[in-house]
């Protein structure tokens, strides 16, 4: 068997045998109007089925909770399908629900027991992620979505410029003001840690500092501070 591919394999089976950092919370997209917190929003799609925003939403809730692992994690991700498939059934076209059923695909990787299986899981996931920013390259929240997956993922998938390109179209639009504010943060705050992970610190603290001095005030901002302290929840970035 390579070197390179016996590499390769402990790279990705370290990678999933920690917890993976789930993707922001905020999208691009208001939601304000829905539910914060996954009960309520379970309570919420029981009564309105067919509000696609709110599967998403919902969706995005469970993929987080399972990219964090445990014994939950293989339900949290069926449910996280189940979810995205019931809009893609209707909007076929929608990006945002296509690149997190791509990201669910590969936080499943866990799953199966080969390691050739978890390689192939994850490489399935990614072409679906592609295949959603080729849809429609303007959505913020499927760039997002690929940018923040993909920056965990070993050397090996070979997406490091795909990630730049990502944070690249995502931050020229942070800067002239184009979302939420919230949204905006997470752009500053994943960027940054992206640019800690190919060690260019420097540049990390700048987009951190920059985007806590948008809101101090917000839940971003709070995540944004422990980065600044070196108090990293997300300290698997800074591995291969």
């Amino acid at each position: 068997m390579p070197i390179s591919f016996i590499r390769a394999l402990v790279a990705l089976l370290t990678a999933l045998l920690v917890p993976m950092p789930g993707l922001g919370s905020i999208t691009a997209v208001d939601s304000s109007h829905l539910p914060s917190d996954l009960p309520a929003l379970e309570a919420y799609i029981a009564t309105h089925p067919t509000n696609n925003l709110a599967l998403i939403r919902t969706a995005l809730e469970y993929h987080n909770q399972a990219a964090f692992g445990g014994k939950a994690a293989r339900k949290l991700i069926q449910q996280t399908k189940d979810c995205l498939e019931k809009v893609l059934a209707v909007e076929p076209r929608n990006a945002f629900a296509k690149a997190l059923l791509g990201s669910a695909v590969v936080v499943s990787a866990r799953e199966p027991f080969w390691p050739g299986a978890k390689i192939k899981r994850v490489r399935d996931g990614i072409v679906i992620m592609d295949e959603a920013i080729a849809m429609n390259p303007d959505d913020a929240d499927a760039r997002f979505t690929r940018a923040s997956n993909n920056l965990f993922l070993p050397g090996f998938f070979d997406r490091r410029d795909v990630v730049e390109e990502d944070f690249h179209w995502l931050q020229s639009r942070a800067d002239r003001g184009e979302f939420p504010v919230q949204f905006r943060q997470y752009v500053f705050l994943y960027h940054g840690l992206a640019r800690k992970r190919w060690d260019e610190k420097e540049r990390a603290e700048r987009l951190w500092k920059a985007g806590l001095a948008i809101d101090p005030r917000t839940k971003v901002a709070e995540e944004i501070r422990k980065e600044l302290a070196g108090k990293t929840a997300l300290s698997i970035l800074d591995k291969e």
